[in-house]
């Protein structure tokens, strides 16, 4: 959800707003901002953006979520709904390797046999992760979902980021759920965009030669 703030004065918006943008580095301390307040925000932001391409999902979250941050069920346009699971991966830096898809793997034998399993990431994924998702018996999805801003509320209590798809990769196994999704690179018109990159894009996810909303 995007909230719009239309505070008058431009002090009266600091007030309420604190913005983090990894290019200008607009943020208090990140000290402040605990590890834990990170993962939740963008667990949070990885759901809300899932629920934009519709589907239905909550965190889980928890000493006892086995793995799971969230869970629930995706219902594409003219398709049958299906159970999805996921894991979020909130690096500032690090991309994701293959000990992490091998945990997650020992995840999906836990699931049901319909089951989707996400594993979302900030900076993406190595080579080998990629290529153990890819080999992988389990139905497996990689999203790569940057979270451009960190929004704060007045007592610095992390609520949500404002994310991007940058990238979607699914194995063999997932063909039956997302096989009729393809990807196309969605760019910006830096006339219109203010980017810190004039080459940057998100990523458009279409259904049946359709763009999912997002």
């Amino acid at each position: 959800m995007i909230v719009s703030h239309r505070a008058a004065s431009s002090a009266t918006k600091a007030k309420h707003l604190v913005l983090y943008n990894k290019a200008a580095l607009l943020i208090c301390p990140k000290s402040r901002i605990s590890t834990v307040e990170l993962g939740t925000a963008y667990e949070n932001t990885v759901i809300d953006t899932f629920s934009r391409l519709g589907a239905n999902l909550e965190r889980v979250g928890g000493a006892s979520d086995r793995g799971i941050d969230f869970r629930g069920k995706w219902m594409l346009p003219n398709n049958a709904p299906f159970y999805v699971v996921g894991q979020c991966k909130h690096y500032e830096r690090k991309k994701v390797g293959p000990s992490v898809i091998r945990e997650w793997e020992g995840v999906m034998t836990r699931q049901e046999m319909d089951t989707l399993g996400i594993v979302a990431a900030t900076s993406g994924f190595t080579r080998s992760g990629i290529d153990a998702a890819l080999s992988s018996a389990f139905p497996v999805a990689l999203a790569t979902i940057d979270s451009s801003n960190v929004s704060l509320d007045p007592s610095l209590s992390v609520k949500a980021f404002r994310g991007a798809i940058r990238g979607f990769v699914w194995n063999r196994a997932a063909e039956k759920f997302i096989g009729r999704m393809m990807v196309a690179k969605k760019h910006y018109d830096v006339r219109v965009h203010d980017l810190v990159d004039p080459a940057e894009f998100t990523i458009q996810l279409l259904w049946d030669g359709k763009p999912l909303q997002l």
